[in-house]
């Protein structure tokens, strides 16, 4: 009677019935196993929901963070700091540009350049990184065992290698006596760049430097179990982690594409424009 009034045939539930467990979502969830692990288990359900829509699965976020909980598929979580209200006055030297304004329309406009401490057995090392603002795609970057003006300056020069002229771009960065050297603002005024500085003890306002180091740490550093040995090896961790960052992890913020695709449908429409015009 019930298989009647279900319109099923009998038959199919028999097979059904002696087999109650198989699973609907198998090809799914094999899916979001290959992604998550792909993403070397950073993204959280928003990420994988963007991801598994690339592929063509029409499943909804709330789906997605089902069967993510079923799989005990568990990203690192970072815990939200407390906002800091310091609404301290700057320095009179120090002028802040970006004003938080962390969007830029276009490549080569906006920059946001910050100094982060990487332990290693042998020493302390600093990694300089230099992030353009369009698609905060980390662009330069470089370490050292000296916190000093010469590693501000030498990410500048690697900098200039990728983009030939700077000129015009806003570079922003925090007021840390790295930043505040004669000799680096010398070189920022001969390149006739707009220097930026956040105020005193306001790390907001420099939030796109703090948050990529912040991903960094959590999503590879921290999750390594053991201090690098040297210099060395950590700059072969930075680059594997900053090639991943840039080419493979997937953004919210840009629409679920990765910062290298978001840069590169910019160049592709304004070539497009470019045939147009001409």
């Amino acid at each position: 009677m019930l298989c009647k009034i279900a319109k099923i045939d009998r038959s199919n539930f028999y097979k059904w019935f002696k087999n109650p467990h198989i699973n609907a979502y198998e090809g799914f969830d094999n899916t979001l196993k290959n992604i998550f692990n792909m993403s070397n288990k950073t993204y959280g359900y928003r990420r994988m929901h963007l991801a598994m829509k690339k592929l063509g699965f029409k499943q909804n976020e709330k789906i997605v963070r089902k069967r993510m909980k079923i799989l005990d598929l568990k990203c690192e979580i970072r815990q939200n700091k407390r906002k800091n209200n310091n609404n301290k006055e700057m320095n009179s030297k120090c002028t802040n540009y970006l004003k938080q304004d962390f969007k830029a329309t276009a490549p080569n406009k906006k920059y946001s350049v910050d100094i982060t401490y990487l332990p290693t057995k042998k020493g302390m090392v600093y990694l300089n990184v230099i992030i353009d603002l369009f698609g905060k795609i980390p662009i330069a970057y470089k370490s050292s065992y000296s916190c000093d003006s010469k590693l501000a300056e030498e990410t500048i020069d690697v900098l200039i290698n990728k983009r030939k002229s700077i000129k015009n771009a806003i570079i922003h960065s925090d007021q840390g006596v790295t930043y505040l050297s004669k000799s680096y603002i010398e070189k920022l005024s001969n390149l006739k760049v707009i220097r930026s500085n956040s105020r005193k003890g306001c790390p907001y306002d420099n939030a796109c430097s703090e948050n990529f180091f912040s991903i960094f740490k959590i999503e590879k550093l921290y999750r390594l179990g053991y201090i690098p040995a040297d210099k060395e090896e950590m700059d072969e961790i930075i680059e594997e982690y900053i090639d991943f960052y840039t080419n493979r992890r997937i953004s919210i913020a840009l629409g679920g594409l990765t910062p290298k695709e978001y840069y590169d449908n910019y160049i592709e429409k304004k070539k497009r424009l470019t045939k147009l015009v001409s």
